[in-house]
């Protein structure tokens, strides 16, 4: 089997420029990696992640951490990430905080002696944690923004304002918000978009929660939202609406003739939920890769954060229609 030596000597150049060429780094020239990598195929060397550690001073690991691993909106986060990364020939360490803020922090910590970088996906950790935390470990945030940290985040306070702007539009006029966790960035800027939009719209909006971003939370909250005169009930996520939903039906509510039902993330599959839900578009795999892509930019030497943010669109589907008569 080839090693990295061989690969050096039939291209005629050091085994660091060896590892820089198999990396994608800057520091060699076009030609030079085009050598080597002609080299390195035709002796069908594979690289040693190990070794080439040994070298570069890397792990050759990216390190990812979720609240939710079993939340499918950050399935598509995860996979933007994962391709980024294999195509930089670096293996990806997942981790899940399960919503816990404190399980999150060692988790960083540990993902931080074992990755070159690493990704936060909506993380719940105060800024001053994460500012320090990146003073350690490159670090990329993701649906959150810290000041000094580089970020991909949704706008989800125009994506909240557009999704109440359309259910105004059928003619609800009271309308209930199941809020999500209290630590949540993005659920400060849903919520804020909300009652932005309906203060405009004449809608009187009834917050409840914070809750659990969880099918189980939604269909326990069914009774009590139909208890109130609300003609529709906007969600902190695709779970909490679904399975509010699912229980309201179960119960007799006819959606949408009785009640419409939308949420925020566009995480089901079709079919999952019927009617299909209405919902708001964040463009999960876009983020992960622009997140991975910052975070590649971070440890070959950029140094001005970037905070990109990206639009999201209203999917509107059969779980919203027109408001019942009075």
């Amino acid at each position: 089997m080839a090693t990295i030596h061989d690969v050096a000597r039939e291209a005629g150049v050091s085994i660091a420029t060896v590892s820089r060429s198999l990396n994608g780094q800057a520091r060699v020239s076009e030609t030079t990696r085009q050598r080597v990598l002609a080299v390195a195929r035709a002796l069908d060397f594979i690289p040693n992640r190990a070794a080439r550690g040994l070298v570069t001073g890397r792990l050759g690991n990216v390190g990812v951490l979720v609240p939710d691993v079993a939340n499918p909106f950050f399935g598509p986060i995860v996979a933007g990430i994962e391709e980024v990364a294999q195509a930089r020939d670096m293996g990806v360490f997942l981790a899940d905080s399960r919503e816990d803020p404190d399980a999150e922090l060692g988790l960083v910590r540990r993902l931080g002696q074992q990755a070159d970088g690493v990704v936060l996906v909506a993380s719940r950790l105060p800024d001053a944690t994460l500012q320090e935390i990146a003073t350690r470990t490159p670090t990329v945030l993701v649906n959150r923004v810290v000041p000094g940290l580089p970020a991909v985040a949704v706008d989800a306070h125009q994506g909240m304002r557009d999704l109440l702007t359309e259910v105004a539009g059928l003619g609800h006029r009271t309308v209930v918000y199941l809020d999500g966790p209290v630590r949540s960035w993005s659920g400060r800027a849903k919520r804020a978009g909300l009652e932005d939009a309906a203060a405009g719209l004449g809608v009187e909006l009834l917050v409840r929660g914070p809750y659990s971003p969880s099918y189980g939370a939604g269909r326990a909250l069914a009774a009590e939202v139909l208890e109130t005169d609300a003609t529709a009930v906007v969600a902190f996520d695709d779970l909490i609406a679904w399975g509010l939903l699912t229980r309201a039906q179960e119960l007799g509510v006819r959606v949408p003739q009785d009640l419409s039902v939308a949420g925020f993330d566009d995480a089901l599959e079709e079919g999952m939920a019927r009617p299909g839900l209405t919902t708001v578009s964040p463009q999960g795999a876009s983020m992960g890769a622009l997140a991975a892509q910052q975070l590649m930019g971070l440890l070959d030497g950029a140094t001005e954060p970037a905070v990109e943010m990206l639009a999201c669109e209203v999917v509107v589907r059969g779980s919203t229609g027109p408001a019942p008569a009075a």
